[in-house]
């Protein structure tokens, strides 16, 4: 009679992770992407990241699925950098290799972009204003006075 082969006894349950990484590859499955998430945003910028994702790593070279084919044909450009921001990151790549396709949406939430208070309208230097009080038109000079005082406003002094 054969004998029954039997799993080690567990301390805890196993996560399903670890089931499906001991089955071998599941087709039905969601593989894990080559490269987290976080360190390919830190590598590339999140213009990038948002329009190209990696999906294999094998023998360092690094396949990359972009949006668009011209997404693709940009990065291509950029290849040499990519390579050695993922480098700095602790990803040892020799090659990027780019495919077209369809991009899962991101998990995270989008970047918050930070918001700055309008500043009040600053006031013109004397050669600033005899220059504007030069324009004949009086709709023109009012117009200019106030862009330039939005202007000088933002201008760090």
């Amino acid at each position: 009679m054969a004998r029954a082969k039997w799993r080690k006894t567990l301390r805890m349950p196993e996560t399903l992770d670890g089931v499906l990484d001991r089955a071998g590859e599941n087709r039905y499955a969601r593989s894990k992407p080559p490269v987290s998430e976080q360190v390919w945003q830190q590598a590339v910028g999140l213009r990038i990241a948002q329009r190209a994702r990696p999906v294999g790593l094998e023998r360092g070279i690094l396949t990359v699925r972009a949006a668009t084919a011209v997404w693709s044909s940009e990065l291509s450009l950029l290849s040499e950098t990519l390579i050695e921001r993922l480098r700095a990151c602790g990803i040892e790549v020799k090659e990027l290799r780019f495919r077209v396709g369809p991009l899962e949406p991101p998990r995270s939430l989008a970047e918050v972009r930070m918001s700055r208070q309008i500043p009040p309208p600053a006031t013109l230097t004397e050669d600033l204003a005899e220059a504007i009080d030069g324009i004949a038109d009086d709709e023109l000079r009012a117009i200019v006075t106030k862009a330039a005082r939005a202007n000088l406003a933002w201008q760090k002094k």
